[in-house]
């Protein structure tokens, strides 16, 4: 494997199963006579080149001005002379009906594929049937709900101070109820050996219990053992809000960690052998990274790795904008540099490294609309399936792929 080869980075729509892909997305994909080769999406101001290809005007635009060719069978095209507007197709593609997303849910719009995006945005069955978010924390007494994820994570990146103050106050519960169930289990404890006290283990005979006591020692050591079983029942129960807890605050921890990558984000997969022959049974399976930010209050990422739904033999590589909570706050489409490297791990000489820049006119870098764009950007046709298993990029049954991401 070349190191250094040359490839050409392009927008590309993930596999089926993504899971922000719903049936009414799938049922609205364009046809390929409507479809641009080069974003994947339906035609925009649609034009035609002098070698038969369609293309969005705003995609082969940049692309002849710096290359001069054809993306599709590298013929030399110009401007000027070589592209025409398409408003046939245009017209087409306009007289086209498709389904909102949300019909299931009431929605009977039919709008073209152009005023979709839009009307999804706008959509009341949308804003209807949105389910709210509780607080992680509210187990322990936090009542807020949320109707965007965006808000939840604002809540709790400002409300610290008053869940650790929830927690206190539920530990400080725990231990009271500890201690209020051991004096309680202590004064039947004392009940109970004034009722019977144990004969000396060298003289049997040295003690036995009262006979005019039998019913009340009885009734000692039963409220005894309900109490004990009650205190454990209350116990376990703390103990499951307590770790639920836990754990939460342990994934804000991790989340927080992953974003102070600073773009510079080390994506290891492990167990690759299964997960490669998982991928190679069903080429819609494919692998997404952690998300990690360009910032701590930038722009949120992902990647994709996938075998190439083009050429069955390579895999494909791409990232993912993804929302975040600071989107409203950042300069919209993208723009920004962004290298993949693969480590092989054996000869570091062999690192196969490959550098892109974003293209501002492509869905997969402006503001998401939904949790994951599922347009990306990076390489159908990223490595050799072959090339890397043999030249050393595998080492102890895991993958090592470098992201950087820096803006511009």
């Amino acid at each position: 494997m070349e190191p250094q080869r040359t490839k050409n980075a392009s927008e590309g729509i993930a596999p089926i199963g993504i899971s922000s892909l719903t049936d009414a997305d799938l049922l609205n994909q364009p046809e390929s006579r409507y479809e641009c080769p080069m974003c994947l999406n339906w035609l925009r101001d649609p034009v035609i080149t002098t070698c038969g290809h369609k293309f969005c005007k705003s995609c082969i635009t940049p692309w002849i001005q710096s290359s001069g060719h054809c993306p599709i069978d590298n013929i030399n095209l110009s401007m000027k002379i070589d592209i025409f507007p398409d408003n046939y197709t245009k017209r087409e593609i306009l007289e086209q009906r498709l389904g909102c997303p949300y019909a299931s849910k009431g929605c009977t719009a039919k709008v073209s594929p152009l005023e979709l995006d839009e009307h999804v945005e706008s959509c009341a069955q949308r804003a209807a049937h949105a389910q709210p978010a509780l607080c992680a924390f509210r187990a322990l007494g936090c009542r807020e709900t949320f109707h965007r994820q965006q808000d939840m994570h604002e809540h709790l990146d400002t409300n610290t101070q008053k869940h650790l103050s929830l927690l206190m106050n539920a530990y400080s519960e725990l231990k009271m109820n500890n201690d209020m169930a051991n004096a309680n289990t202590d004064a039947k404890e004392q009940e109970a050996m004034t009722l019977w006290e144990a004969p000396d283990k060298n003289d049997p005979q040295s003690s036995t219990a009262p006979l005019n006591n039998t019913s009340a020692l009885i009734r000692s050591v039963f409220e005894r053992v309900v109490i004990l079983e009650q205190r454990n029942r209350e116990q376990d129960i703390i103990i499951a809000n307590l770790t639920k807890q836990v754990s939460t605050i342990s994934a804000l921890m991790k989340h927080n960690n992953v974003r102070y990558c600073m773009g510079n984000y080390i994506w290891k997969i492990d167990n690759f052998s299964a997960r490669l022959e998982q991928m190679l049974k069903n080429h819609n399976s494919m692998l997404y990274s952690p998300a990690f930010y360009t910032t701590p209050n930038g722009y949120r990422f992902c990647v994709r790795l996938n075998i190439s739904p083009q050429n069955p033999l390579c895999f494909a590589l791409h990232v993912h904008m993804m929302k975040s909570e600071f989107d409203d706050c950042l300069d919209w489409p993208f723009n920004g540099r962004i290298s993949f490297t693969m480590v092989n791990q054996y000869d570091p000489d062999k690192t196969q490294k490959d550098t892109m820049m974003s293209n501002s006119s492509l869905i997969a870098f402006q503001k998401p609309a939904t949790d994951i764009c599922r347009r990306g950007f990076g390489f159908t046709e990223y490595a050799a399936v072959k090339d890397v298993l043999a030249n050393g990029f595998v080492r102890d049954d895991v993958l090592i792929i470098r992201v950087q991401i820096r803006c511009v």
